[in-house]
């Protein structure tokens, strides 16, 4: 099987999208899944900050050729590596033939090392946003119960499905209160994609408020501070089992691993 890869999205910043891929990666690191993340978040680019962590070159390098793709890879934890993103892929859907290939040539020699691709996105439509969102296996919209997030994840789903089809595109709300409201936030979201664009969107479960899963931002080692005492701990391992059986990855598309999320560039 090939690389796996997991798309994070949402229509507005500040809905804990980066905690939620951390925790992820960290989830799936206990599974020992070989994880990389590509920190594609060009305004927020800081994943690096949870596990203390120092950038020296980033995908940019890797454009101008001053550096190859492995060079920026930085080792964050216990089977989980990063890709930083930086400013010259800002406009990765208007990128240069040359710089395509160089991005392609790079990304196919990581194919059948990691288990798990998992691409931080930027917050926002922006024609980057919706480049990654149509190159992945799997897309999680993440959202929160503020008016602001409900409207922005909305529109977000809107664009993407004028352009693609809606299989394999989940809406997971993120730090809500407690489970329930989480289904009851889905719903909501779900009632009104599928009033209006005629599509459902797929539920996998929800994450809760819960002052370790934030805490990664402010420990040295991120993998102890989520623990089985942790209110979240159980849902994010109900949403890891919900990803690892995901029928996207059993599809044509997800038998193609890495070329799948490559040939969106060159599409």
């Amino acid at each position: 099987m090939g690389t796996r890869v997991v798309g994070i999205a949402s229509g507005k910043g500040g809905v804990g999208k980066t905690t939620l891929i951390v925790n992820l990666a960290l989830q799936l690191a206990e599974l020992r899944k070989k994880v990389l993340i590509f920190d594609a978040d060009l305004g927020m680019a800081n994943v690096h900050l949870a596990f203390s962590k120092r950038i020296s070159n980033n995908l940019s390098d890797v454009i101008d050729g001053t550096v190859s793709l492995e060079e920026t890879i930085v080792g964050l934890s216990e089977g989980i590596d990063l890709i930083p993103g930086g400013s010259g892929v800002a406009n990765i859907a208007d990128l240069d033939e040359i710089s395509v290939s160089s991005i392609v040539r790079a990304f196919s020699a990581l194919e059948g090392q990691y288990d798990y691709l998992l691409v931080d996105m930027s917050a926002g439509i922006s024609t980057q946003v919706l480049t990654f969102l149509s190159c992945v296996h799997l897309k999680i919209v993440v959202g929160t119960n503020e008016l602001g997030s409900i409207s922005d994840a909305y529109s977000l789903i809107k664009v993407h499905s004028k352009h693609q089809n809606m299989e394999g595109l989940v809406y997971l709300p993120n730090r809500v209160s407690s489970s329930k409201a989480g289904k009851k936030l889905f719903e909501s979201i779900n009632y009104v994609t599928t009033k209006f664009l005629k599509k459902d969107l797929e539920y996998i479960g929800s994450i809760s408020e819960d002052a370790l899963y934030s805490r990664v931002w402010n420990s040295s080692e991120p993998k102890r501070v989520i623990t089985s005492s942790s209110n979240a701990y159980s849902e994010l391992t109900a949403v890891v089992s919900k990803i690892e059986k995901h029928s996207a990855f059993n599809s044509e598309e997800g038998s193609k691993g890495l070329s799948f999320f490559l040939d969106g560039f060159t599409s």
